[in-house]
């Protein structure tokens, strides 16, 4: 089911990604690494999805607590105003329902941009009796507000990006959330066109109970001009339903002019929003108001509505909490919250200069921010067809894929009622998991995406990456699971076998088995059938049924001419340094190829992965098969064979010689943390990472005569290890199997599926595979691992 064209329930969209984001932490720790450019390497998760300014409280208001607190421990025999001023004990001032204190200067401060906007604007004064306030959060007064509006059945309407947790605000008192549409721009205002669309739609329906707006923005803060406020007050007067604003980042955004400032001319007069409007907002973000230092406030001219939200109201201030909200609010100075707008511009102004570079060095716009450069967050919309060619089909993909992939945490704009391909990152003050702030976290934060960005543009995918950390789905993208037979020349394996069909079918997945499938590897038809596979006649009829086709290496006919779907995977081999272009084009047409060369050795996703699995039977027989073409000239001539790559086939290769009794090898490893692989399996030496000029000198002094060529990095091109050098450094009759050709090769002369005789006799061998002569053994620990990987993909976690 494709989220961007079906409705979601906005809680459901929550519940989904808070759900998501603890199994991660079961799959990632402060431990864990993540990939920067340049092979810089991260630790531990970024997180740019928390809410905090991570900005100190003003100075001022600081020591003002400071005193509140001393005054309040010491039976409160004094306040701000001086020793025995009397406020404290004033019941209309420290009123435990509304404390007169605080509304007076929620009305002067938290307010302050309704009484007095921008340059040229009349303001509107907000009169301590307009004002409610709340203990510790503005969400008690916003869930009392939706409440006197509610009724069972009822339409809340809010425009496209709202903040991330307010759909259970709204749903717990039986209404429904629904989102009508910002503009299409970069911009992201309210469009009051659509506005007034989805309001005129409910009105008909009968069930418009109010509109929620979140202004200046939160998760984008969006510039308006005051006509374009004028225009979206015209649509909300003629709706004449109750509106409600969240305006919380008001003081974080330079030169905001909040709706209730305005009037509306309409042709029985001028119309005061303010009377229409009621505004909420709170002390803890411009403010920088903590635990009972914080309060909430609200302000409207609708006396009698704020009447019905007081009469609702359970939650008392202490006399305490009122003298230390007061210290906070009273002694925070405008210069303060001028400078902290320029500081948190700066941060948003540097986050755009990184998504900049960014495009400029792919040289096209792969990342976008949206709205303006003012509040505490960056949102970054990405390129929909890059995402889409990636597999990331959703807003909320793309959250998990920065999540798992790149260690950022962020917010999807799914959460916001938004359908684009974005996240909103905290670019104010991002921080480690742990909680640990540093000056580069930001510049690490985008390098991180970038790298992400550099991986899909070399053929990751969404699921792959899933399947490199072993992680289940975010949610089920096969029910249906196809194995082709294989149709390249000699490959004799099949991609799963009747005892993988039973375990996938046991799973509640569907599969369907091309005919002969399995015949080379002495798995019949009927076995299959057996297992609970449906068997059909040709490959076509298994691309037609199936949302996930599984193969061993790519069919050798044109996949074109099968009847392919978008959100249809491709799980097998991918071959994907040869075959880029071709990926490329099927996942622009919306066909995803999960490969295996892919997935790290000893990842998660199975044990072992399938690369894994073959590289094992690969290196073993590449071994033997270079030791008997060695041997056929002197039966009796000992081998002394130089192993290049301590990956599993270089690993295997080394068992294989201290099993044939040879003698101990040298192996050649890219990591200091192999050689005790490498000395477990039977090696004598080991060399870690040489040029190829110091592996010449090795190979003249120790003289191998068998050379087993696995070195490489997955998904990448193979490092030219034995350059000529080396191979004129090697004894006459001396055989080089080379097992990573189709990866360009370990040696100079490589020829894929070739060998080639140099002088002194000396061969180079390459064939791509080895596993194939051994297909039922190679197919039973491919399947099996293969297995592992659609259950993942199936969002299915097995045990």
């Amino acid at each position: 089911m494709n989220e961007r064209t079906t409705a979601l329930d906005p809680v459901e969209v929550a519940d989904r990604s808070d759900e998501r984001k603890k199994l991660a932490r079961g799959f990632l720790s402060p431990e864990s690494l993540f990939p920067g450019r340049d092979a810089r390497t991260y630790r531990g998760i970024i997180d740019a999805y928390h809410g905090e300014t991570g900005l100190a409280m003003d100075e001022s208001a600081a020591a003002a607590l400071n005193s509140a607190w001393s005054e309040v421990m010491s039976g409160h025999t004094s306040v701000i105003g001086g020793a025995n001023s009397g406020d404290y004990r004033d019941v209309s001032l420290y009123n435990k329902r509304q404390p007169m204190i605080l509304r007076q200067l929620a009305a002067e401060q938290l307010f302050q941009r309704i009484s007095a906007p921008v340059a040229g604007m009349p303001g509107l004064r907000v009169d301590p009796d307009d004002v409610l306030v709340c203990p510790y959060s503005s969400t008690v007064l916003l869930e009392e507000a939706i409440a006197t509006i509610a009724r069972p059945g009822g339409v809340l309407v809010c425009p496209e990006g709202y903040y991330k947790s307010v759909a259970g605000h709204i749903t717990k008192f039986g209404l429904r959330l629904v989102t009508s549409p910002v503009t299409a721009d970069q911009g992201f205002r309210i469009d009051p066109v659509a506005l007034a669309r989805t309001l005129e739609e409910h009105a008909r329906q009968g069930n418009l109970c109010g509109v929620l707006l979140t202004l200046p923005g939160n998760p984008v803060v969006a510039d308006y001009t005051v006509e374009e406020l004028v225009e979206i007050g015209r649509v909300l007067l003629a709706a004449d339903v109750p509106v409600i604003c969240d305006m919380s980042f008001d003081l974080l955004v330079e030169g905001h002019t909040p709706i209730a400032a305005i009037t509306v001319p309409t042709a029985d007069g001028p119309v005061r929003l303010y009377d229409r409007v009621l505004s909420i907002t709170g002390n803890s973000k411009a403010y920088n108001a903590f635990g009972p230092c914080k309060i909430g406030a609200v302000c409207c001219g609708d006396r009698e509505w704020l009447d019905e939200i007081r009469g609702r109201l359970r939650v008392s201030f202490q006399r305490e909490t009122t003298h230390l909200a007061r210290a906070t609010i009273e002694r925070t100075r405008a210069e303060y919250l001028a400078d902290n707008r320029k500081l948190l511009r700066a941060q948003v102004d540097a986050a755009h200069r990184l998504l900049a570079d960014i495009n400029a060095r792919f040289g096209r716009e792969l990342v976008r921010p949206l709205g303006s450069r003012d509040g505490m967050f960056v949102t970054v919309e990405f390129d929909e067809a890059v995402m889409a060619a990636a597999g990331v089909r959703s807003s909320a993909d793309l959250e998990d894929l920065l999540l798992m992939a790149a260690g950022v945490d962020c917010v999807a704009l799914d959460r916001t009622g938004s359908r684009r391909m974005g996240v909103r990152l905290n670019v104010s003050t991002p921080r480690r998991g742990t909680g640990e702030v540093s000056p580069g976290l930001l510049a690490e934060l985008f390098d991180r995406i970038e790298r992400l960005l550099e991986r899909i543009d070399s053929g990751l995918t969404y699921a792959g990456a899933l399947l490199e950390l072993g992680i289940p789905a975010r949610e089920s993208r096969v029910v249906t699971v196809g194995v082709l037979r294989e149709t390249v020349a000699d490959e004799r394996r099949v991609a799963a076998t009747p005892d993988d069909v039973a375990r996938l079918v046991g799973q509640g997945l569907q599969v369907v088995v091309e005919q002969g499938a399995g015949w080379r590897a002495d798995f019949t038809d009927a076995a299959y059938a057996a297992a609970g596979a449906s068997v059909v006649a040709g490959p076509a009829a298994v691309f037609d049924t199936a949302d996930l086709v599984m193969w061993v290496k790519p069919p050798a006919y044109d996949l074109d001419s099968m009847p392919m779907r978008p959100g249809q995977l491709l799980l097998g081999f991918q071959d994907p340094i040869a075959r880029q272009d071709r990926i490329r084009t099927l996942s622009e047409r919306g066909v995803e190829s999960v490969a295996f060369e892919r997935i790290p050795s000893g990842s998660r996703a199975a044990h072992p992965d399938p690369l894994s699995a073959m590289s094992r039977i690969a290196g073993g027989i590449a071994y033997r098969e270079g030791r008997e073409r060695l041997r056929a000239a002197d039966p009796a001539a000992p081998v002394r064979a130089l192993v290049l790559g301590c990956g599993t086939a270089g690993l295997a290769a080394l068992a294989a010689a201290a099993a044939c009794g040879d003698q101990p090898p040298t192996a050649v490893g890219s990591r200091v943390e192999q050689k005790d692989d490498a000395y477990a399996r039977g090696a004598t030496e080991f060399l870690l990472d040489p040029d190829p000029a110091a592996l010449a000198e090795h190979i003249a002094d120790v003289r191998p005569n068998l050379v087993i060529c696995a070195a490489g990095q997955r998904g990448a091109r193979a490092p030219v290890l034995l350059d000529q050098r080396g191979l004129d450094a090697l004894p006459p009759g001396a055989v080089v199997v080379d097992l990573t050709a189709k990866a360009g090769g370990n040696c100079v002369r490589t020829r894929a599926n070739d060998t080639v005789t140099l002088p002194e006799n000396i061969t180079v061998t390459h064939r791509s595979n080895f596993p194939a002569s051994h297909p039922h053994v190679a197919s039973v620990a491919y399947g099996a691992a293969a297995c592992a990987a659609i259950l993942l993909l199936a969002a299915i976690s097995v045990g």
